[in-house]
């Protein structure tokens, strides 16, 4: 009994110091705070260090031709300007913008201290080198542009790698071997698009034609269903659909037909899931947010970029289940493209 009474007393003697310790002040010299303590106000007639002025964001704006809306080249790029807000970039835009405005609303933003002021559309290059002398410490971008001087940056995509790389795809799951391109229009870039599907086909599959057509229009969809049903007829098992809101349109022609399509340039698959069976993806917004962050880290130069596979402006999407052997040869293409290894096709 006894031995368990100087037991008990040594331990409650131990709990005591260690209690009494817990509860003295810490030492950390003299008059200095310790560990995470603050250090109280500061003591009368010491200046303290003034605080940091927040970092200065960065003003884009975005000038937008058509609709935000418009499942292609415009949504893409109001897609991109949101992902730099949501980095921490101070934002702007205006949608629907008709050339005879133009100008005015270029004004309007580099007189509000915008840094970067983008004009979303190809048509845009002329006006927007028209107005940028005016505001020589305002740095101006086209998206789709091909001319740059002084305070004016253009970037664009290559307007072929995209749909090669779609070809391949194209070429090695057809059928038929008859696939088909629907654009808005002729021209060099649309028949250079063309040429780039046909050849992008014709890597793994030399017996394969490509068909071409054009809507006229980016939101004719009753034209772009009729145009879709017309090629199925021809015995086109696979259709590249590149025509903006007309998209849709395409792919009910595809659905109606019981015939695949790979939509462009944006990924609107659930609209279809069964029919799209790929996206050639060129996010025009890629090339928008290419140029805020170029300017950003202080690397813009008024000249042209052109943004490819390599830049991941272009690049394609499998939605459907195909054997990896097909897969692999697709992204052997997708490789070359990236390394330059293949030449770019002629717009003829």
């Amino acid at each position: 009994m006894k031995k368990f009474l100087v037991t008990l007393l040594a331990l409650l003697l131990v709990l005591s110091f260690t209690l009494l310790a817990a509860c003295a002040p810490k030492q950390g010299g003299e008059g200095e705070p310790t560990g995470s303590e603050s250090a109280g106000p500061a003591e009368s007639g010491k200046e303290t260090d003034p605080e940091p002025e927040p970092a200065k964001k960065i003003r884009v704006a975005a000038i937008f031709p058509g609709s935000i809306q418009d499942m292609g080249w415009n949504q893409s790029g109001y897609e991109s300007l949101m992902q730099l807000k949501d980095e921490g970039f101070e934002v702007s835009f205006q949608e629907n913008v008709d050339m005879s405005a133009l100008k005015d609303v270029i004004r309007s933003y580099a007189s509000e201290g915008y840094d970067l002021v983008i004009g979303h559309d190809f048509f845009h290059t002329d006006p927007v080198i028209e107005v940028a002398p005016e505001f020589p410490d305002t740095m101006f971008g086209v998206v789709g542009g091909t001319h740059a001087e002084g305070n004016v940056v253009t970037v664009g995509g290559t307007n072929w790698e995209g749909a090669y790389l779609a070809g391949a795809f194209a070429g090695l799951t057809t059928k038929t071997n008859k696939i088909g391109l629907i654009n808005t229009a002729d021209g060099d870039v649309a028949r250079r698009m063309r040429n780039a599907f046909e050849l992008g086909a014709r890597e793994y599959n030399p017996d394969v034609v490509a068909l071409h057509t054009f809507t006229g229009s980016w939101d004719d969809s009753v034209k772009a269903k009729e145009l879709a049903i017309a090629m199925a007829k021809d015995g086109v098992d696979i259709i590249l659909t590149q025509t903006g809101q007309a998209n849709v349109g395409a792919v009910e022609g595809c659905q109606e037909a019981g015939i695949f399509a790979i939509g462009a340039p944006n990924d609107f698959s659930e609209i279809a899931p069964e029919t799209i069976m790929a996206t050639s993806y060129i996010p025009s917004g890629a090339q928008l947010y290419y140029l805020a962050h170029l300017f950003a880290e202080g690397n813009l130069e008024g000249k042209f970029y052109e943004l490819g596979v390599k830049e991941g402006a272009e690049d394609i999407i499998i939605h459907h289940d195909f054997p990896q052997d097909i897969i692999d040869k697709v992204m052997k293409v997708r490789q070359d493209l990236a390394d330059k290894k293949i030449d770019r096709p002629s717009g003829d």
